[in-house]
C-alpha cells in the first residue's frame, strides 16, 4: 500500500527540522573547515531526502487522481446503462 498523506506530512516535517538543524549549526562562527564540510554534506543529504519525499508525494497524488478518474468513468458507464 502507498504512503498515506499524514505519513508523508510527518516525514516532510522531519526533513524540514533536520535541514533547519544543519543550517543552525552552520551559523556557528567557531567551526573548522572540516566541520563545515561535514555539516554541508549532511545538509545536502537532508535536501535530497526532502526532494525524494516530494517525488513520493507527487506520485501518490497522481495515483490517487488516476483512481478517482477510473471511478468516475465506471460511474458514467453504469449511468449510461
Amino acid at each position: 500500500m502507498f504512503l498515506e498523506i499524514p505519513v508523508l506530512l510527518e516525514a516532510g516535517i522531519s526533513v524540514n527540522d533536520e535541514i533547519a538543524t544543519h543550517i543552525h549549526c552552520l551559523k556557528q562562527p567557531d567551526l573548522t573547515p572540516e566541520d563545515r564540510d561535514h555539516i554541508q554534506q549532511n545538509l545536502a543529504r537532508g535536501c535530497a531526502r526532502g526532494l525524494q519525499l516530494i517525488a513520493l508525494h507527487q506520485l501518490h497524488m497522481s495515483l490517487r487522481l488516476d483512481e478517482l478518474c477510473a471511478c468516475c468513468v465506471d460511474d458514467q458507464k453504469m449511468t449510461a446503462e
